[in-house]
Order: C-alpha cells, then sequence, then structure tokens
C-alpha cells in the first residue's frame, strides 16, 4: 500500500485481543469521536490509511506472545492536512521522542504546565534557554 503523505484521516475501529478462544474488547472509537492522525508522521499503522468510506480488518501477531490484536473499523475521512494540523501532529511526535511535552521553546505544553510546575524546569532555567527536557511557554 502506499502511504500518502500530510493526509488528515479520521476512523473508528474496534481493538480486539484474542488468547485462544477468549476475545476482549481493547479498545473502541465511535463515529462521532474518531481516532484522527496525519498520515506519514510516524504517528500509527499504515493500515488506517485507506480511502475514505473503505472498511479495514487486520491482525497483529508478535513471535512469541500468545495473543493476536485485530482492528476493524473504517475510515470516515481522507483528505489533504491543513498546515496546522500538520504542524501539530509534528509537535506530537516530537514530544513522545523526546519523552515529555516537547520541551523549551515548544510553545506552550497543555495538560504539563509552564515554567515552575511540577515536572517541568524551573522559572530561572527556562529564562538561562535550558529546562532539561521539561516544559517552558516561552
Amino acid at each position: 500500500m502506499e502511504t500518502l503523505n500530510n493526509r488528515y484521516i479520521a476512523v473508528s475501529y474496534r481493538l480486539t485481543a484474542r488468547e485462544g478462544e477468549q476475545e476482549a474488547v481493547i479498545e473502541e472509537t465511535k463515529e462521532d469521536e474518531p481516532f484522527c492522525f496525519v498520515s506519514a508522521v510516524g504517528m500509527t499503522l499504515d493500515e488506517f490509511e485507506q480511502a475514505e468510506g473503505e472498511t479495514f480488518s487486520f491482525t497483529l501477531n508478535r513471535p512469541g506472545v500468545n495473543f493476536t490484536l485485530t482492528f476493524d473499523g473504517q475510515v470516515l475521512e481522507n483528505r489533504p492536512a491543513a498546515p496546522d494540523e500538520i504542524q501539530e501532529a509534528i509537535r506530537l511526535v516530537t514530544q513522545a521522542q523526546q519523552g515529555g511535552c516537547g520541551g523549551c521553546g515548544g510553545g506552550g505544553c497543555g495538560g504539563c504546565g509552564g515554567c515552575g510546575s511540577e515536572g517541568s524546569c524551573d522559572k530561572e532555567a527556562c529564562e538561562k534557554g535550558g529546562c532539561e527536557g521539561g516544559c517552558c511557554d516561552r
């Protein structure tokens, strides 16, 4: 399947885990609260990147693990991503790679607070331009 860069994709799906004859629902999204992402920025599985309206079903197996994960769902939206959607996707990936809120200069950190909040850098460190992976609102 060809991966298309910078596509805004919304999917609804049901994720189940099966071990032997037992199956459990792990996660389920609904059409009115879909899982949304921008393609080709390392946020999700390529199998979600189908044409709008198409359904999908795929199973993930990992050697040495006694269960399988199955995704069943439908692509609700697939369109070119707006510049702000692409920027937000890049910010989220960068944040995840850094193990926190995106580091200093990230332009705000949402729920992680600003300078001096618990789990972030202090005001003095922010003013000196470094927060060692913490969170600074500049």
